[in-house]
């Protein structure tokens, strides 16, 4: 479920479409499906942008958090239209931001991506 391949990255970057919610950013890109993973999922905090790296694994470990909590109707959507989806979410906030503000913002990513997944599937 993990996105890991630099093949991956490069592709994403290339021709994923972007989603803005700030300060989060989903690359998004549909792929050919597949039964064991269906959708693949990276998560960045820049360097650039937080400079220790506890804030960095902090951020990821925030949105990681919220993703799992939110992700079923993505998860389903993508075995309902038996399209394989790669996302990478990117933190670009100059400071950790709290729980319950980094839920909120995901949670509206994941619910942008998934109604943009159902209407390019139908």
């Amino acid at each position: 479920m993990r996105m890991k391949s630099k093949k991956s990255f490069d592709l994403l970057f290339e021709k994923g479409k972007r989603h803005w919610v700030s300060p989060f950013e989903a690359i998004a890109l549909e792929v050919p499906f597949d039964e064991s993973m269906p959708l693949q999922v990276g998560f960045v905090a820049p360097k650039r942008k937080l400079k220790r790296a506890h804030d960095r694994n902090r951020m990821k470990r925030l949105m990681r958090e919220s993703f799992r909590l939110n992700k079923n109707e993505l998860l389903n959507t993508c075995l309902m239209q038996r399209k394989g989806l790669i996302v990478l979410f990117i933190s670009q906030c100059n400071s950790t931001v709290e729980y319950p503000k980094t839920q909120e913002k995901i949670k509206l990513l994941l619910q942008r991506l998934t109604l943009e997944h159902a209407q390019t599937a139908g």
